[in-house]
This record gives C-alpha cells, structure tokens and sequence, in this order.
C-alpha cells in the first residue's frame, strides 16, 4: 500500500490551472522507470459557476505489477471560496491494490467541516496502519483531491516565493502539511517522444509533513525500525556518510489559451528507485452547459 507514494503525491499535483471559465482541463500522464513505463494516469478538472469536479484514474503498469500492482480512483466535489481556496462538500477514493479492495468516502458540511466518513479496508489494513486519531478541529477541508482544486488557482508568481506555497489537508485518518515552492526563472525542458511537452518551464519541489494522526506501529514494525536504526548507527560510526534521498521534483508549464499552470514533467523517488513523469495529452473543453460535469 505504501510503495510508490512519491507517484500518488505527484497525480494528485497534475492539473494547476486558474480557471477563470466554465471549462473542462483533462490530463494524461506516463510514469517510466529506466524508459519503461510502469503506471500512467488520467485527471479531469471542472470548474464552472464557482463549483468545481475533480477525478483522478491511477493505474501500475508493466513491470512494476510486480512490485506493486493495482489501481486507484479519487474524485472531489465541493464550491471555491472567494479566496479562491475549495470547500469540499464530497471525496472519495477507491480502488484495488495487491489483491485487496477499499473505499473511503467523506462528507462535509458547508464550512467544510467533516460531518461523515465511511470506510471499507481490508482487516489487515487496519491493523498494519493504526494511526493516533486526528483532533476535532483538523478534520475539514481541503481533501488530496481538492488540494489539486485550490493549486488551480495559483499562478507562477505565488509559487515562486521564498515561502512558497504551503496548504493543510485531510484524508479521514491524518492530515499532512504539503508545501510546493518553484524557480522564478525558467529552465527548458528538451523534446521526448513521451511527451506532448518540451520548452521553458518552472522547477518546482514537493514535500511534505505531518501534522496529526501519527502511524501507531506494531511490535513487528518496531523491531524492523529498531534494527534499521542499528543498521544507520553502525555506518556512522564506521564513517560511512549517509546517502541522502533526493526529494521529488517537478516542472510547471503554462497551458492553453488560459495560460493553466501546468506540471509537465517529474522525477520522483519511489521504492524501484527514480522514475519520470511525462505529460501526454493535454485538452481544454468548455463545461457541458456550463455546468460542472460528473466526475467519470
């Protein structure tokens, strides 16, 4: 379950645009690893009439099946507030890994409190993820889904700060603090025949905290991580320097006649080591009768 998070974070990051129009922003991304492609990805996002519907598809290809196979589906729906920032009204992510099925769905009310959340693990899923339960007051919005919603509304000259961005989200049993910050300037980014992209684009980093709901390990997990803790101090005191894990990066692009910032590329860490995100297509659609479409 937790192999390739680095990929999960980075799909939940795929559509940034500002949409100033009732339309309709789909995106497909590849995932390679040694240029073989090992999952991929489709994310729709609509917003229209201060609404917004977001859906993200992620699905394990090829060779990383062996890994860790399966596939996932999330999709948010809620209203912008005049900040700009989502009020998530709905969430829901569902799927499929290593044989096992889950769901979890989450409702909120109009301030974007939690009201409910229903939840459908495997036992043994809850057993070796117990968390600390997460305080009242730090269960409401933004969900994973609809911080792609808020990061809609950014453009280069908020993320390229010094603070960069920084936002607050909940996703039924933790809340991480998830920070972005990008370059001013520009690098540019060479043709690839897996991708509909290639010119200047922003250097982004991605990472994240947590804030509440801290794993709860089992005795099993504490011993691994007491041995690994061994295994880290023999190394220093032999003088072996740490080998530090470069963090996940990101380019964002302007996109369409709307200038929708977008991430067109990737290079993430995951347990196979490295792999490259790539977009594939890139299509901009006004919104069916200006409406927000159900998410497919």
């Amino acid at each position: 379950m937790n192999k390739f998070r680095a990929l999960g974070a980075a799909a939940l990051l795929m559509i940034t645009p500002s949409v100033a129009a009732s339309e309709t922003v789909d995106a497909s991304y590849e995932f390679r690893w040694k240029g073989i492609r090992v999952s991929s990805a489709e994310a729709r996002a609509t917003v229209a009439e201060e609404r917004y519907d977001f859906s993200l598809n992620f699905r394990m290809r090829g060779i990383a099946k062996l890994f860790a196979n399966g596939r996932s589906e999330v999709t948010a729906r809620g209203r912008l507030g005049p900040d700009g920032m989502t009020i998530p009204e709905y969430y829901n992510s569902n799927g499929r890994w290593d044989g096992k099925d889950y769901d979890r769905t989450l409702t909120f009310d109009a301030n974007g409190n939690l009201v409910e959340m229903e939840q459908d693990w495997p036992e043994k899923w809850l057993e070796e993820y117990k968390r600390e339960p997460v305080p009242a007051d730090l269960q409401r919005g933004p969900d994973p889904a609809s911080l792609a919603v808020a990061l809609m509304q950014a453009r280069v000259p908020d993320v390229a700060t010094a603070e960069g961005v920084k936002v607050q989200v909940f996703d039924g049993d933790s809340v991480f603090e998830y920070g972005m910050k990008c370059s001013a300037e520009t690098t540019v980014l060479e043709e690839s025949k897996h991708s509909v992209f290639s010119g200047p684009a922003h250097e982004c980093f991605f990472e994240g905290k947590l804030v509440a709901g801290k794993r709860i390990l089992t005795e099993k997990q504490l011993k691994k991580q007491e041995k690994e803790r061994a295994k880290a101090e023999k190394r220093r005191k032999k003088g072996e320097e740490e080998k530090e894990e470069e963090p996940p990066r990101f380019w964002l692009a302007e996109q369409g006649e709307a200038g929708y910032l977008v991430p067109v590329r990737a290079d993430m860490p995951t347990d196979m080591g490295r792999v490259l995100m790539y977009l594939k297509d890139f299509t901009v659609t006004p919104a069916v009768n200006d409406t927000v479409v159900t998410s497919r």
